[in-house]
């Protein structure tokens, strides 16, 4: 028979039998009365738990049990007096635990003699601990029940951390393990484009066509691993910048639009004009869920169309905006029950949809981890066979600064513009009537008079007959039949439509083109056109530009002629260097990577003419290459700013409102803060941006396309000599091609060859040409996109 004593130490939540293997539970005892210790030592000799004893530590100072948690960070509860060396020694003890020690995990009991001198509210209070008990209390089996309790919170933390430790090396690992998988993979897919264009016979091709497709099968399956493993891993961070959102969701359309036409669905994309140019976000994580949802939607649509839509919510805060965004399809729909799991990783509506549509399941519990990490909220509202609405929820901060000319080209002004619209959706019909309305102008029915007409054939047909001589905007899919000519007065924009093109085009339809092209930035407000040379040079405004890229030189000669500015164009910079010496220049604007003579040794070269004269001429470097330093080599080169391409007219203006003399008195002038001149952050990628066109011509016309063909004759030859610079194994010969094609991808807003070529450069900077090289065979691929963009215009 045991005695009550006995069973307060028999082995709680324990097999009858003590684990040899599992060191005791460190118990640190911190009392200056050697009474305490010997009764504490009493009770819990024979106490266990889990089969394991304890480990009585033993201090009779708080500067003594300092010390022993120095040594002993695995303790599990510490027993602390209040009242040793000082009054508050235990207090000021526990607190040097949590803080000085860092050690969050230690439960702390502290014992007082003296109860009213600490008062418990304020002790609990203000001290992080777990309990606090009067001397007089703990009684063995309260001391034991004190033991055991703490003992249990202690084991959790421990298991927990246990468990988190272990969910993150295996994510770790499988994020690593996807990383170095991913690698060969993009090495395969390299090698298949570049057997394909080997004499292989039909059969060999279509065997080659069916490996690709399913090494980049593979290659996405791998990214969804790899995404999350990282947000498992807690890897993912969510960055916050500026980002304008419709035309983001605007350009996820556009890349998903070939293959909803695959598919022969309409895709159609629809921005409340009331969402802020600029809200602060993630723009990358952004279109990580846009592109999730919107591509689910195409692959499990089978007929109908796929609806993208932005509006606000009524409800944010000031300097705040809710928008929802949605994606609607006609597809198979989801049953109820299924509903609730879907947004769980590997989880798909049916066993067979893997093996019908393909996918790993990942991509919607993926989005709603981003979504999460947002501080959002995701959801889906379903019927089986009446298709499905994915939505999303964030509240976003306005950007504090919108921009002078927001990232797509400003609106120009249809006030009092009557405009027909003939679509072939109401819903159509209601966004660009909604388009319309926003910007001044408004919708008519059939058989009104009206000004514009605005036609949208289905995808596939044949385009209308379009009445002559009547200003029209033809909508046209890429896959719809043209017709042997078109009316003089008739703009052509692609589909989806976008709402920046669209307004444009309906002004300059209308007649306003130049009213569109002024009205698209007020910096051409009131500029006229530049002044002869030599009246800018007596200014001291007259600027030299040293290019030696076409397209680049027009790019430069069209922003600067906008801006009222006088300019001379040379193409290299010993050119460069002979004119300036005429002393007739209040400027420099330099490419730093030309042949003869770069920009760096031109402003060397500038600067050692200038020295002990007590002149400088600003210069101002012109480069493709923005990665972090490259301001910093430019000014300590001499030079006085630094602008990456392309250049956007405000960035442009402002930094010729910071160095150039002022306009003479008379001369209309638009106010533009000094800034610092820094390269711009890398936005979503597109095959062609035609946000850079329409900002330099106003809309897209004869001579714009005339400039985008320009562009392919100048990109080829050098995507050529990249790759014969690498046949070749001269990588110096590489890096000038390749930085060159760059500056004018970027400058015609080729962007997806842009972001390829400066990963080849940044290759070669750094040294791993055999990463340059395999980097390389990007860049062909990504002609070709852009060579198809150009063609559908």
């Amino acid at each position: 028979m045991t005695s009550d004593l006995d069973s307060l130490f028999m082995i709680e939540d324990a097999p009858a039998t003590k684990t040899p293997d599992l060191p005791p539970w460190p118990i640190l005892v911190v009392d200056d009365d050697e009474e305490v210790h010997i009764m504490t030592r009493l009770v819990l000799s024979r106490l266990t738990y889990k089969g394991r004893p304890l480990e009585l530590l033993t201090a009779r100072s708080a500067a003594e049990a300092a010390t022993i948690l120095t040594r002993r960070s695995d303790v599990a509860v510490a027993l602390l007096d209040i009242v040793m060396e000082t009054d508050d020694a235990g207090l000021v003890l526990a607190r040097r635990i949590r803080e000085e020690f860092d050690n969050n995990d230690v439960r702390i009991v502290l014992r007082t003699g003296q109860p009213g001198q600490a008062p418990v509210r304020d002790v609990i209070v203000n001290y992080d601990i777990n309990d606090y008990k009067a001397k007089t209390e703990l009684t063995s089996e309260k001391l034991f029940i004190t033991i055991i309790t703490a003992l249990r919170s202690y084991d959790n933390i421990c298991t927990a951390r246990e468990a988190q430790s272990a969910s993150r090396l295996k994510s770790s690992f499988l994020a690593t393990m996807s990383h170095e998988i991913r690698t060969p993979m993009n090495a395969v897919l390299g090698m298949l484009e570049l057997m394909s264009h080997t004499g292989l016979d039909d059969d060999q091709m279509e065997m080659l066509f069916t490996a690709r497709d399913a090494a980049g099968t593979l290659l996405r399956i791998i990214d969804d691993i790899l995404d999350f493993s990282k947000i498992e891993a807690g890897r993912m961070d969510i960055e916050c910048h500026p980002v304008a959102l419709g035309p983001l969701v605007e350009g996820v359309a556009d890349m998903l639009a070939a293959q909803a036409r695959k598919r022969s669905l309409d895709l159609h994309v629809h921005i409340d004009p009331a969402v802020p140019e600029l809200l602060m976000g993630d723009p990358l994580r952004l279109r990580q869920v846009l592109y999730n949802l919107t591509g689910n939607a195409i692959k499990f649509t089978e007929k109908g169309g796929v609806t993208l839509s932005v509006r606000c919510l009524a409800g944010a805060a000031p300097g705040r905006s809710r928008v929802r965004v949605a994606v609607q399809d006609t597809g198979i729909g989801i049953a109820e029950e299924v509903q609730k799991q879907l947004f769980q990783p590997f989880t798909q509506a049916e066993s067979s949809t893997s093996r019908r549509f393909g996918g790993t399941g990942l991509g919607l519990s993926i989005s709603r981890r981003l979504v999460d990490l947002m501080d959002g909220r995701i959801g889906l509202d379903s019927t089986p066979g009446q298709g499905s609405t994915f939505w999303f929820e964030i509240d976003l901060a306005v950007a504090e600064e919108q921009p002078v000319a927001a990232p797509q080209p400003a609106l120009p002004s249809l006030a009092g513009m009557a405009v027909l619209v003939a679509a072939e959706t109401q819903a159509l019909r209601d966004t660009v009537a909604c388009y319309i309305e926003a910007a001044g102008g408004h919708v008519v029915a059939e058989g009104q008079a009206w000004t514009v007409a605005v036609v949208i054939p289905r995808p596939g047909d044949v385009w209308p007959d379009l009445p002559a001589g009547k200003p029209a905007v033809l909508v046209a899919a890429a896959d719809s039949v043209r017709p042997s000519g078109l009316p003089s007065g008739t703009v052509q924009i692609g589909r989806p439509v976008r709402r920046v093109p669209l307004i444009r085009a309906v002004a300059a339809a209308a007649g306003q083109e130049m009213a569109a092209r002024t009205a698209a930035s007020p910096l051409r407000r009131g500029r006229g056109e530049p002044p002869s040379p030599e009246a800018a040079a007596a200014q001291g405004r007259l600027v030299l530009v040293a290019e030696d890229q076409p397209v680049n030189q027009m790019v430069i000669r069209r922003q600067l002629s906008l801006l009222g500015i006088a300019a001379e164009i040379t193409e290299d910079g010993a050119q460069a260097l002979s004119a300036w010496r005429t002393g007739r220049f209040g400027l420099v604007l330099t490419d730093c990577n030309m042949p003869e003579m770069d920009g760096f040794e031109l402003t060397a070269a500038i600067r050692e003419a200038e020295a002990g004269t007590g002149l400088r001429t600003p210069i101002i470097a012109l480069t493709a290459n923005a990665m972090a330093g490259e301001s910093q080599r430019c000014l300590a080169a001499g030079m006085d700013g630094f602008l990456a391409k392309p250049l956007e007219l405000e960035r442009l203006d402002r930094c010729l409102t910071q160095w150039l003399p002022p306009l003479p008195a008379g001369v209309p002038a638009v106010d533009a803060a000094a800034a610092p001149v820094v390269a711009d952050a890398e936005g979503d990628a597109l095959p062609l941006n035609l946000s850079y066109t329409l900002d330099l011509f106003g809309v897209l016309d004869d001579e714009a396309r005339g400039f985008l063909r320009d562009f392919l004759d100048a990109a080829k030859p050098l995507a050529d000599g990249v790759a014969l610079a690498f046949e070749r194994d001269d990588a110096v010969m590489a890096r000038r091609d390749v930085h060159a094609l760059a500056g004018v991808a970027k400058s015609a807003g080729a962007e997806i060859l842009a972001r390829v070529a400066d990963g080849v450069e940044d290759a070669l900077l750094k040294g791993n040409v055999g990463d340059a090289r395999q980097a390389a065979k990007g860049l062909p691929p990504a002609l070709q996109q852009v060579a198809a963009a150009i063609a559908a215009l």
